[in-house]
């Protein structure tokens, strides 16, 4: 059967034009899911279009009339972030042709199935991992055969009720290995500037923050299959802008001496490559972890999360500042404080100012001391994460508020993560463009403090309507929670 397959971006208006933003709008890398699930069903007979629209920086699908015309099915992937987009996408689909099936993939609508298939014209949600589902449910359309049998699949019965089939237990690390290699054949060329590829899946921590799929839980390739399959994709990373490749596990590096296996196997073979990857602060320290990758170019990205350590308890975070600290002045010792990039939330939920602030002066240390780079973020509540799930229990989110454009920017989602007042918003802000400017006299040509002014407080608390200046005084003004705009 012939399968449309779809990657939808993450988009937003941006004055007045839908436009990919956050990690869309720099293609750094292919969605894996999608490319390995169309290497998967063409190696099981199907006739397989990817439609890359990540790559298009477009939700527009008009250019795939004839393929949406002629497929026998339509497979959307769409995590929450891009769940507006896939909406958009799937409405243009049903006004081609009304009749054909849409399946939808992802973290998002596998935890929202039954809102999802009640509510929007959707046939198929695949639940958690779709490699084999998937398959399974082409199999069962082509046969005639009962849905019931689909693993992971919820659907609508002739009554229109929703059924949930039974999930099946998670694939385990020798099957991960045994997958085709992503569909890197229909990779649009001079787009990305590097390639994907998993070594693993799922994470044993679970931070309170965090919406991976799988957290809890961790699977493992061996080092050499690993390698094998990092080997198979380097004929395509001349299809790249930069020629890196993205190990895009959740955390890379959880068992460092796996880590170190997979180093020493790549200097063997004579690989030169640049990988980008997850790791714990922890790993860094771990005996010989970065001697191993001495003759490799990495970019270490470490989730330090927060700069005081009772801010590293309420999230789970499993480490300690003093475990940060040591970690990026291991990376200096080696002449690699560059290559690490050391990201923090601010605004957690229960956070002040000074808490805060605490984790500004912990990561300004850390790259004033060591060279590391640093990111700084305000918390979002995102579905999927344990601080997430209690909010909606207490009826303040809903699945919901992320049908439409615009909840990037939306206060009310906004302040229902982030407690600080808006006047210290903005004095947080004003004290990180401070740090920036004195770091571009080190840094000049290279952004070592990134962080963005949310858009929310911008737009509805702008500088001269919060402050009145004439008075000597900062007096907060009364303003409404602004209409969604596009």
């Amino acid at each position: 059967m012939k399968i449309l397959l779809i990657a939808p971006p993450i988009m937003d208006y941006i004055n007045g034009k839908l436009s990919p933003i956050a990690m869309d709008a720099g293609f750094e890398c292919p969605p894996y899911g999608i490319y390995l699930l169309s290497s998967i069903l063409k190696e099981s007979g199907h006739e397989v279009v990817l439609a890359d629209l990540i790559s298009q920086g477009s939700c527009d699908v008009k250019s795939y009339h004839s393929d949406i015309e002629s497929s026998s099915l339509v497979g959307i992937g769409a995590t929450s972030l891009s769940w507006p987009t896939a909406l958009k996408v799937i409405r243009e689909i049903k006004s081609i042709r009304e009749d054909v099936p849409i399946v939808l993939g992802g973290i998002h609508p596998t935890m929202f199935d039954k809102y999802i298939l009640s509510r929007f014209p959707v046939e198929y949600v695949i639940r958690g991992e779709g490699e084999i589902a998937f398959p399974a449910l082409c199999n069962a359309l082509e046969k005639g055969e009962n849905m019931k049998n689909v693993p992971n699949l919820s659907w609508k019965n002739q009554n229109g009720d929703v059924v949930r089939n039974k999930i099946a237990p998670l694939i385990p690390a020798e099957k991960l290995s045994s997958f085709p290699l992503p569909d890197y054949e229909s990779l649009p060329p001079d787009i990305y500037k590097g390639l994907s590829i998993e070594s693993s899946r799922g994470c044993p921590f679970d931070c309170s923050f965090c919406s991976t799929s799988y957290r809890q839980s961790w699977r493992a390739m061996s080092a050499d299959q690993f390698v094998d399959r990092l080997e198979g994709i380097l004929p395509y990373l001349n299809r790249t802008t930069h020629e890196t490749i993205h190990i895009v596990d959740d955390e890379f590096t959880i068992n460092p001496k796996r880590a170190i296996e997979i180093n020493k196997i790549i200097k063997d073979r004579g690989l030169n490559l640049y990988l980008v990857f997850d790791c714990r602060a922890s790993d860094i320290l771990y005996k010989d972890f970065l001697e191993s990758s001495s003759d490799l170019t990495s970019k270490f990205l470490v989730g330090a999360e927060s700069g005081y350590d009772k801010g590293l308890q309420q999230i789970k975070k499993g480490t300690t500042c003093k475990i940060l600290e040591d970690a990026a002045a291991k990376l200096k010792q080696h002449g690699r404080g560059e290559q690490a990039d050391f990201s923090f939330i601010l605004g957690l939920p229960w956070e002040t100012k000074d808490e805060v602030k605490k984790t500004i002066e912990f990561a300004i240390h850390l790259f004033a001391t060591y060279g590391v780079r640093i990111l700084l973020q305000w918390y979002c509540q995102i579905p999927g994460s344990r601080q997430w799930d209690e909010d909606r229990k207490k009826q303040v989110v809903n699945e919901a508020m992320y049908d439409d454009f615009g909840f990037f920017r939306d206060l009310y989602l906004f302040r229902s993560g982030i407690k600080l007042s808006p006047e210290d918003i903005w004095d947080i802000s004003d004290l990180i463009a401070k740090l920036q400017l004195l770091s571009n006299l080190r840094y000049p040509d290279d952004p070592m403090i990134e962080f963005g002014f949310p858009q929310q407080i911008l737009e509805s608390f702008p500088r001269d309507i919060l402050f009145e200046e004439d008075s000597g005084l900062f007096n907060l003004r009364q303003v409404s929670k602004p209409s969604k705009s596009k």
